[in-house]
């Protein structure tokens, strides 16, 4: 429940740093078009201006000046954020000491903006806003020959914008509607760049909280996988050793237990990765026509344990070699065949493949007790069931069909159903898939043979003492020669002194971590192959395991057939370069 509970509030916290930054677009957006309309406004006041024919010549000028500096710093403030020092040009040009003998303004502290300060020209004075210009806006003081105008927007005031005024009479109210338009100027500027800043972060921050989920998962992943192979690894183990009825029956229990729970760690990681967006699909060519036997072999007991007429036909026409990615096929085909078989007792359950323009359509039909059309909008919720009580006789977290219906469309197909109460369901999926160049029924794969592993020296860097003795045993019920250690530089250390054939390599581990220690290896010449042994299951890990220089990777859980299979394509492959 902690594990639920912490995905959903990494969940609503990514819903709110999305919806932060959806906002800060918008207000980025808003404040361009004002920017925008004030530039309008600019060029269409200043040919007013220009038709004033009443205006004697050094107005005439004065005007021209004006004008130009208000066009020349509006486009530069468009094209780039304006900085310390434009601003102070723009305050020394305003100062011509005729019209206007001293300019200041001041930009309140604002956070995350650089251009915050006191700017001013002309002779040195005490600056100090009115008591009342905040109510006012703007405030003439003709004993003084100042015209203050405060600098507002939506956040309330950001600073202030003051003037001397040296020939007040008759250019007053021209000059006044001079530096009104500079203001204007100043506070979309600013306004643009408190958006702007706003925007940045909320982007950083959003991709923070990104990063911190995609951290979390991946130690989350780390810390449920490691320890469930140690328990399916020591079942897995037990199965070759003397039992009794009682102790089968418990062993039984246990390997039951233990494929539950990986498949219910597996569903609420490919959940929290598909939402996080750290899911990616692994395509490359693969055997259609074996993806189907698996199936029949995976279900066959199960359906005959229910006594269940169970069967997957399959079309001769579809490509043999498709190009996709098979295990989250197969994770779809998997939760489709696995709930018909679960909620149907008697009857019969046919699943179908076919190929129908350049699509692999799969149907699944079963004689189940059906779903009531009311109901059916819940099934591809996430951790929604038909039936929630606490009688229901079905387990599960309710999550199999939203993953499927998510990995479905990040493949760019469709899921649907047809139920009926009491008569059956039917689930039909298409996929349109590649077909490969690639014919993977001629590639070989050489069997495992335990005497070509017998002759290898293999050095394990696990750091984990369950772990150790699995691997340990696994290897040694085969008579391969293996050594242990518990971080990097252990294995750094005896590499030195010893000569291994193969290593496998934990990645997190305490004291130097199996990245690390990989990447001393391939700078120190080592060119035996070295394996990953790691929990992690995103793109990203499985990157920073080839970047560090491992050749392979073996996930956690993982069987003593995955293992020696994994050696056996390792043992006589050309060292790395």
């Amino acid at each position: 429940m902690d594990t639920k509970r912490h995905i959903m509030l990494l969940e609503l916290k990514l819903e709110r740093e999305h919806a932060s930054r959806i906002m800060a677009e918008k207000l980025l957006e808003m404040k361009s078009r004002e920017l925008f309309d004030t530039n309008n406004m600019l060029e269409t006041s200043l040919a007013k201006l220009r038709l004033q024919a009443e205006l004697d010549s050094e107005q005439l000028t004065y005007q021209t000046k004006i004008e130009n500096l208000l066009l020349t710093y509006a486009r530069l403030f468009l094209k780039q954020a304006p900085s310390r020092n434009n601003i102070q040009q723009l305050i020394d040009s305003l100062s011509d000491g005729r019209y206007i003998s001293a300019c200041y303004i001041s930009i309140l502290p604002i956070e995350n903006i650089t251009i915050s300060g006191d700017y001013c020209s002309g002779r040195q004075q005490q600056w100090q806003p009115p008591a009342d210009l905040p109510n006012k806006g703007s405030l003439w003081d003709p004993s003084t020959h100042l015209y203050w105008i405060t600098l507002n927007n939506s956040r309330g005031i950001i600073g202030y914008f003051a003037a001397r005024i040296s020939r007040p009479k008759n250019s007053l109210t021209i000059i006044q509607q001079r530096l009104a338009l500079f203001c204007e100027l100043f506070r979309s500027t600013i306004g643009r760049q408190i958006t702007l800043s706003q925007a940045i972060h909320a982007r950083q921050r959003a991709e923070d909280s990104e990063q911190s989920t995609r951290d979390f998962l991946a130690m989350i992943n780390h810390e449920l996988r490691t320890p469930l192979n140690g328990l399916l690894g020591s079942a897995e183990l037990l199965q070759d050793t003397p039992l009794n009825s009682n102790q089968n029956k418990l062993l039984t229990t246990l390997n039951h237990s233990g494929e539950l729970l990986r498949a219910i760690i597996n569903d609420l990681l490919d959940y929290s990765k598909i939402n996080a967006g750290m899911l990616e699909l692994i395509e490359k060519p693969f055997d259609s026509h074996l993806l189907v036997i698996k199936l029949r072999d995976i279900f066959s007991h199960c359906a005959l344990e229910k006594r269940l007429d169970f069967k997957i036909e399959y079309n001769t026409d579809i490509p043999r070699s498709i190009r996709a990615d098979e295990d989250r096929l197969k994770q779809i085909y998997v939760n489709l065949i696995a709930n018909a078989i679960k909620f149907t007792q008697q009857g019969f359950v046919h699943a179908k493949f076919s190929w129908v323009n350049d699509c692999l359509i799969f149907t699944i039909k079963d004689s189940g007790c059906g779903i009531e059309p009311q109901q059916q909008h819940k099934l591809f919720k996430p951790f929604s069931q038909v039936d929630i009580s606490s009688k229901r006789s079905h387990e599960g977290t309710g999550l199999g069909l939203a993953i499927c219906k998510q990995l479905c469309e990040q493949m760019n197909g469709n899921i649907s159903l047809d139920s009926k109460q009491n008569i059956g369901t039917t689930f039909s999926v298409s996929l349109p898939l590649t077909i490969s160049t690639i014919d993977e029924t001629l590639s070989s794969h050489s069997p495992t043979t335990y005497e070509a592993l017998q002759k290898l020296n293999i050095l394990v860097v696990e750091d984990l003492k369950t772990n150790q003795m699995i691997i340990l045993l696994m290897l040694q019920k085969h008579n391969i020669s293996v050594t242990i250690v518990d971080n990097g530089q252990a294995a750094l250390d005896i590499i030195a002194k010893q000569t291994f054939d193969i290593v496998l390599m934990d990645c997190r581990m305490p004291i130097m971590d199996g990245y690390c220690a990989t990447k001393a290896l391939r700078e120190q010449a080592f060119t035996k192959p070295i394996i990953a042994l790691t929990a992690g299951t995103t793109i990203a890990e499985r990157k920073a395991c080839i970047n560090a220089g491992m050749d392979d990777i073996l996930c956690k859980p993982y069987m003593a057939s995955e293992l020696l299979a994994m050696l056996n394509s390792w043992c006589n492959t050309p060292p790395s370069k």
